[in-house]
């Protein structure tokens, strides 16, 4: 078993590869399930991941579009480790506002609080990751004076 609940031998099953550009590296949609704790309701449904995690790397790559960050040559292993957890860690954002909408009425109210701080937790991890793979400080922040 994995952390969303699915037997290994399922993920081999329900394991969809997606292809970055060449620069980038591949993702998966089983290490996405295994490494995310990604839901049960979610992991089965192989074209909802692909979708999530498509629109995760637009966005990403988009953000990176402009950044040198080998001058061509191929990623290094630690900025290939930070991409994906960019792209994985905004998939995961995603999915979790995602679920808000599909939980019951009466429970929405006292989940929402919850996932919303998960959402936002997962969307630091993606800046974070952003900012690590450009060679920023993770811990960089603006103050007004």
């Amino acid at each position: 078993m994995n952390l969303s609940g699915m037997p290994q031998a399922d993920l081999q099953s329900v394991n969809v590869i997606i292809e970055a550009s060449g620069y980038y590296p591949a993702l998966s949609t089983a290490h996405f399930i295994e490494h995310y704790a990604v839901a049960q309701e979610y992991a089965s449904k192989s074209e909802l991941l692909v979708e999530k995690l498509r629109y995760a790397q637009a966005e990403i790559n988009q953000e990176l579009a402009n950044a040198k960050l080998t001058n061509g040559k191929t990623l290094s292993a630690a900025q290939a480790m930070f991409y994906e957890r960019a792209v994985y860690s905004k998939a995961k954002a995603s999915l979790l506002v995602s679920k808000l909408g599909s939980t019951h009425r009466d429970s929405a109210t006292a989940q929402s609080q919850a996932a919303i701080d998960n959402h936002e937790h997962w969307q630091k991890q993606s800046i974070n990751a952003m900012r690590l793979l450009q060679s920023l400080s993770p811990n960089l922040s603006v103050e007004l004076l």
